[in-house]
């Protein structure tokens, strides 16, 4: 499906794509997630805008990202998490989920929208 805002995405779980994005100097593609149960559901209008507010102060919102992963995890934190995937729930609220390397069963989420905060993903998710 080509949608005006995310542009290409494929229907796996949720609507998918691409992204680059950069966190401590370093470039990795990572998966773009607008969530939604079945593939009939589409994507919403505020995850178009949420994605829309993303792209638009992606650096802040990166930089934001950096700062929190830091609080949480002083200067392992470069080494200890991997984003995998920019997820947009149904409502609007978004955040980047990540691997963490020191305990392989939970990652963590940098949540952005509405509140930004880090959690693990068992409590966020």
């Amino acid at each position: 499906m080509k949608n005006s805002v995310f542009g290409e995405m494929t229907f796996n779980t949720g609507w998918k794509s691409l992204v680059n994005i950069k966190l401590f100097d370093k470039s990795t593609k990572i998966t773009v997630k607008a969530k939604a149960y079945f593939e009939k559901d589409g994507i919403t209008s505020e995850q178009e805008a949420a994605f829309s507010d993303f792209n638009k102060n992606k650096e802040q919102r990166l930089k934001n990202t950096e700062l929190l992963l830091s609080d949480y995890a002083g200067d392992i934190a470069v080494s200890r998490f991997e984003p995998r995937t920019l997820l947009f729930e149904r409502d609007g609220s978004y955040g980047i989920l990540f691997d963490d390397h020191q305990d392989e069963d939970n990652g963590i989420i940098v949540c952005l929208i509405p509140e930004e905060k880090v959690l693990t993903q068992d409590d966020y998710l």
